[in-house]
């Protein structure tokens, strides 16, 4: 009769590697997955999140219809997000439809009109007149992104548009350009004389803002984000 075998023992199999979980944080705590942090409401933003980016509104001086369209759409191309119709625009219900058929601007206005945007009341805007001198704009300036954590733009008439632009980049604020606020020229009484050349300045204007926003750090933000700057979901 024949020993018994022995019976080999099963050998392991590959074992599954432990998945690397989030990295601990001081005192025990973790940050939290993108899935688990809180978003504000309307944004993909995650709460406390501090928009880096500028929103750059255009405001024209009032033009037919066909010229501020074309000014809208030039201005889009080069960083705008926000168009600001001036209070003697005319036509505003017919400028509006064209507007919304053929751009994705946000669109407001000083007064109710059919069709605009209605921003958040967290949201400011302040048109500076010329001209202060530096310390004082600075002051000025820093004191309005302080009391408008929530988002504030500004812009300046005349010859304090380049000042206020810079200080504004600086200072973390959203910046406003067009013609309403800086003319190239005196206008006449024919809107359709010299809109051509309005739409090209206000073009020209935005242009000119993107670039330094640009240089500056703070890129001009998208239709999505410029929205939920503007608390408009």
């Amino acid at each position: 009769m024949s020993d018994p075998q022995p019976v080999p023992e099963p050998k392991p199999g590959p074992q599954p590697e432990p998945q690397p979980g989030p990295e601990p944080q001081p005192g025990g705590s973790r940050s939290p997955t993108p899935a688990e942090q809180p978003t504000v409401a309307g944004s993909a933003q995650p709460a406390g999140t501090r928009i880096t980016g500028t929103l750059i509104t255009v405001a024209p001086a009032p033009s037919t219809i066909g010229h501020l369209l074309r000014t809208a759409i030039d201005a889009e191309q080069v960083g705008a997000t926000r168009l600001h119709l001036h209070p003697d625009q005319p036509g505003t219900d017919d400028v509006v439809a064209s507007l919304r058929e053929h751009t994705r601007l946000v669109l407001t206005a000083d007064r109710p009109l059919p069709g605009i945007d209605r921003i958040g009341s967290s949201f400011t805007e302040v048109v500076l007149d010329e001209c202060q001198d530096s310390a004082a704009l600075l002051t000025e300036l820093a004191g309005i992104a302080a009391a408008h954590p929530a988002g504030a733009s500004v812009s300046g008439r005349g010859a304090s548009a380049i000042p206020v632009l810079l200080v504004a980049l600086a200072a973390g604020l959203h910046i406003r350009v067009g013609t309403a606020d800086t003319p190239a020229a005196p206008r006449g009484p024919d809107l359709r004389a010299d809109a051509t050349m309005a739409a090209r300045d206000d073009a020209a204007l935005v242009a000119r803002a993107s670039g330094l926003a640009r240089i500056a750090g703070r890129p001009p933000v998208d239709a999505t984000t410029a929205r939920a700057i503007l608390g408009l979901g």
